[in-house]
C-alpha cells in the first residue's frame, strides 16, 4: 500500500497561538514532527497541511507543504482538502503537537490498514490523573481489536471498585493515541458524514465513524507520546528530549 502522512498545522490555537512555530530545542514543533514521521518505515511522503502563509513557508524547508481553506472544523477536513488530490491508498493523520511521536507507532497504525478502512493506536492507563481527565481519551475495544467506543470518560466502569485507584487496579484500562489511518475512499467518505450526536456530545471526531459502520482497528502500543497543548509544555518536552524520549 502506498501510504503518505498528513500533518494538520494551524496557527490559531486558543491555549497556544502560533504552536506548530514554537522552537523546541531549536526547532519549530512542526519540523520535529515531521522528522520522526520520516523515520517510519510506512510512509512514502510526509506533507504539512495548514491555512497559514508563515508555517508553510517554514515547513518547505524540510518537507513538502499544502496550503489549505482557512474553515476547516477539524484536522481531518484538513487533511481530506489535501488527500483529494493525491495518488494514494491510505492517509495517516498525524497530530502537529507531538514531537516525540514513535515511528514504530506510525508504522503500526499504517500497517493496520491492510484490513481495516481505518486505523488508530492505544496504550495502558496507569495514572489515576489520566483516569480522572476528561482530556484523557479513553477507549474500550472487542475480541478482534476493533473499538467499540471513545470518551472523555473512563469506560468501562467496573461496578465493584469504589474509587479510582481500585477501578484502575481492576481493569486494564486503555488510553487513545490520537493518530489515525484511513483509506483513501474512506476518508473522503466520511468527511461527507454531517457531525453526529454522540460525536456532538464527547467533541470526538472518530465518533462520526463508528456512528456511520466505519470499524476502526486499534494497535496496542506501549506508551503514548508527550503533547505539547501549552507553552508550558514546551520545557516538559525538552527536558525529554534531553532524557532521549517520551
Amino acid at each position: 500500500m502506498k501510504i503518505i502522512g498528513i500533518i494538520p498545522a494551524r496557527y490559531g490555537s486558543t491555549r497556544f497561538p502560533g504552536k506548530p512555530l514554537a522552537l523546541i530545542a531549536g526547532k519549530p514543533l512542526v519540523q520535529h514532527v515531521v522528522e520522526q514521521c520520516q523515520k517510519a518505515r510506512s510512509l512514502s511522503e510526509v506533507i504539512v497541511a495548514t491555512d497559514d502563509t508563515r508555517i508553510w513557508e517554514v515547513a518547505q524547508g524540510f518537507c513538502r507543504a499544502e496550503m489549505t481553506g482557512p474553515d476547516h472544523a477539524s484536522g481531518t477536513d484538513r487533511i481530506a482538502e489535501v488527500a483529494r488530490n493525491l495518488a494514494c491508498d491510505g492517509v495517516l493523520n498525524i497530530q502537529g503537537d507531538e514531537p516525540l511521536i514513535d515511528p514504530k507507532v506510525i508504522d503500526a497504525v499504517a500497517g493496520a490498514l491492510a484490513g481495516a478502512e481505518m486505523s488508530t493506536a492505544a496504550a495502558p492507563l496507569e495514572e489515576l490523573r489520566e483516569w480522572e481527565s476528561p482530556n484523557v481519551v479513553k477507549v474500550v475495544v472487542n475480541g478482534a481489536g476493533q473499538a467499540l467506543y471513545f470518551s472523555r470518560r473512563a469506560i468501562p466502569h467496573v461496578r465493584d471498585a469504589a474509587t479510582g485507584a481500585e477501578q484502575l487496579a481492576a481493569f486494564p484500562f486503555l488510553k487513545h493515541v490520537g493518530i489515525y489511518g484511513y483509506r483513501r475512499q474512506t476518508l473522503l467518505r466520511l468527511v461527507k458524514f454531517p457531525v453526529s450526536p454522540l460525536e456532538r456530545a464527547e467533541k470526538l471526531e472518530q465518533l462520526r465513524a463508528l456512528e456511520n459502520g466505519i470499524q476502526i482497528a486499534v494497535v496496542r502500543v506501549r506508551h503514548g507520546s508527550a503533547g505539547v497543548d501549552v507553552p508550558a509544555d514546551v520545557k516538559r518536552v525538552e527536558q525529554l528530549m534531553r532524557r532521549g524520549g517520551g
